[in-house]
């Protein structure tokens, strides 16, 4: 039904009881050009990875398929949590099937892109609160950027660097900062 993002959170804490609060939440609705439903979050990481790989649950019209999502999700983003339910997933979930398929793809590249448009509003909404997060997902933004070139291009003018201070810069405002002090 038309859930809104906060009845979708509750909807699947209630499914899945978490441990502790995400460090952000993405809500996935689109109809065209394929339809697709879901909420993704992406969790505090403890000592071990492996331990929250395979944590997103794949339906297709609310008929759970698989928990592996290889082809669905980019590696980078393996670590997300979370529920998709759409009717453009085959039944048939071989790896051969989905590497070749069209909206799989078309899929893969949605939740990138609503991946970066989070962590772009984050940053320009509350950058305290996304500088306070920065040391959890700096690592898969970093992997994200080398192997993802559409992630890099959203993504590039966003990522921080610390200085030794502890005060996070981008790119350009490092180079605003040192450029009276730079002369090579």
């Amino acid at each position: 039904a038309n859930l809104k993002d906060k009845d979708y959170i509750k909807f699947y804490k209630e499914l899945y009881p978490l441990n502790d609060d995400p460090i952000f939440w993405i809500h996935l609705n689109v109809d065209y050009p394929f339809n697709l439903k879901g909420i993704l979050y992406f969790p505090k990481i403890k000592d071990d990875f492996d331990q929250h790989k395979n944590q997103i649950k794949i339906y297709s019209k609310q008929v759970f398929i698989t928990d592996e999502v290889k082809e669905i999700v980019p590696d980078f983003l393996i670590l997300l949590h979370g529920i998709i339910d759409s009717s453009e997933i085959p039944l048939n979930v071989s790896r051969s099937s989905l590497q070749v398929d069209k909206n799989v793809k078309k899929i893969n590249n949605y939740i990138v892109k609503k991946v970066a448009d989070k962590l772009e509003e984050l940053f320009t909404k509350d950058r305290k609160n996304y500088e306070n997060k920065w040391e959890d997902i700096e690592s898969f933004i970093k992997y994200g950027m080398i192997t993802n070139i559409k992630f890099y291009d959203k993504f590039k003018n966003f990522f921080l660097f610390k200085n030794l201070n502890n005060k996070y810069f981008t790119i350009e405002e490092y180079k605003l900062k040192i450029k009276d002090e730079q002369i090579d």
